[in-house]
């Protein structure tokens, strides 16, 4: 049975039946899963690059040592996914539900995260480098050690504010943030 796809369209009971009878990790590369429904699945180990995974629904999945490189997943259902090890890396999740992801100290490197569920997901210690997190829901996350330096936070009101305690930011990013809150101009003492 082959272990590498690429270039296919999958419908879900083919995709279940080629989970299903793996022998060992799957890697797929410019697959097309958009919308496929595989709640509860078991991808431990599967690699994922550059596929289009628009919708899909991996609530409940089972995702030890899974790795999402440069795929689309806008609007992806990842919610209570479990599994250590599990990574997203250069990816599109606009508008994804990562509600409970176990992403600690996942290099999140490139993600594209802008109106983004995170709420209640583990981040701690993970680095977020050129990521967007404009409108993400951040909300009961743990993001203590969390590196949003090199990270496009967006708008900072005080609800959002005190769902970042623990994580670590830049001067300039702090700065901002005094200028939206408290409206007033933050300068270099001379």
């Amino acid at each position: 049975m082959l272990h590498d796809f690429a270039d296919r369209t999958f419908e879900p009971d083919e995709f279940r039946a080629v989970v299903r009878e793996a022998q060992q990790p799957l890697t797929f590369t410019r697959c097309d899963l958009r919308e496929l429904r595989l709640r509860d699945l078991d991808l431990s180990e599967a690699t994922f690059t550059d596929c289009a995974m628009d919708q899909i629904d991996l609530q409940g999945a089972r995702l030890g040592d899974t790795a999402f490189m440069a795929c689309r997943l806008m609007g992806a259902q990842l919610r209570n996914v479990g599994g250590l090890g599990f990574r997203l890396e250069r990816c599109n999740l606009f508008a994804a539900d990562l509600t409970g992801a176990p992403l600690a100290r996942a290099n999140l490197t490139g993600c594209r995260l802008t109106e983004a569920t995170l709420r209640g997901a583990d981040l701690r210690w993970a680095i977020f480098d050129g990521c967007d997190l404009t409108g993400a829901d951040i909300a009961l996350a743990k993001l203590e050690g969390a590196d949003l330096r090199a990270a496009a936070l967006g708008p900072c009101d005080l609800d959002r504010l005190g769902a970042l305690r623990g994580a670590i930011i830049s001067p300039a990013q702090a700065s901002s943030i005094i200028e939206e809150l408290a409206r007033v101009t933050v300068a270099p003492i001379s």
